[in-house]
């Protein structure tokens, strides 16, 4: 394997854990988010990958993880309804004046 090929596979490596760390909750430190960009930019300035490809390999990735592209994900979360907002005002008073149930 070649440097370009095992820049690729590692870079590969890095962006399924990301992602499937995201699927299942677990946010990114922005550390590890800074990291991984940086990792990006770095074979793109060594010439190891275009700019293209890597957009291209995040976006494979993305739909191999979520099953959908990062921009139908994206669309999705701005569409997710807000619920009404939660009366609370019964919870104003102390709750030996509420009475039971």
């Amino acid at each position: 394997m070649n440097t370009r090929e095992e820049y690729l596979h590692e870079l590969e490596s890095r962006l399924i854990r990301m992602f499937r760390a995201s699927r299942d909750g677990h946010k990114a430190a922005p550390e590890e988010r800074h990291r991984l960009e940086g990792f990006m930019q770095a074979g793109s300035f060594l010439g190891l990958a275009a700019g293209d490809e890597l957009k291209s390999l995040m976006n494979q990735v993305h739909v191999d993880v979520f099953g959908k592209t990062i921009q139908d994900r994206q669309a999705e979360q701005s569409t997710i309804q807000i619920p009404e907002a939660i009366d609370y005002s019964k919870y104003e008073h102390p709750t030996y004046e509420r009475g039971q149930g």
